[in-house]
């Protein structure tokens, strides 16, 4: 275990890192994707159903079925990504923008805002969950609110960094 007691991480998310976060938190740990799948499933069964029932023109039938069961979930993951790319080019993401910066202590997390002076929030550790990700660890103060901490972004490693979060955190995942 590393004995490193204060870890600063000054938070500067690209693109990239926030449609990652973005795409995480809605179809991985909110589980967006269940009712457009169900969706899909449901109307692939009603195009069988038409294909095996229908006495007239059935393949138009299930033709609109399914085109309606694949379009429908399509657009909604396209416009998903499209308002998460609207909101980081809103925002001015770039590795160049610092953002936050987060400072993770033994007792506590302590999260200063660039936008506003006194903007300062602390959040005790057993509240917190972490989840590390390929080029990220995201850290949850709630299921609304989270903290993106990008690789190479603190005074340590990266690997160094998830073995300080996760001996610490109330709760971790991969």
């Amino acid at each position: 275990m590393s004995s490193v007691k204060t870890i600063t991480v000054e938070v500067r998310p690209d693109k990239r890192t926030f449609r990652d976060f973005a795409v995480f938190d809605t179809f991985v740990l909110k589980k967006h994707w269940v009712r457009p799948t169900i969706f899909c499933a449901a109307m692939t069964v009603f195009a069988v159903a038409a294909l095996l029932f229908v006495q007239e023109q059935p393949w138009v039938i299930a033709g609109v079925l399914l085109a309606v069961g694949y379009g429908l979930p399509a657009v909604y993951v396209l416009s998903f990504l499209s308002q998460v790319s609207a909101q980081a080019k809103k925002n001015r993401l770039s590795a160049d923008k610092k953002v936050y910066t987060v400072t993770l202590g033994e007792e506590c997390v302590t999260v200063k805002g660039e936008r506003r002076e006194n903007e300062t929030l602390t959040l005790e550790w057993a509240n917190l969950t972490a989840y590390r990700r390929k080029r990220c660890i995201y850290l949850y103060a709630d299921k609304n609110r989270a903290f993106l901490l990008p690789d190479g972004q603190a005074d340590v490693s990266g690997g160094e960094l998830w073995e300080f979060i996760s001996a610490r955190a109330g709760s971790t995942g991969r």
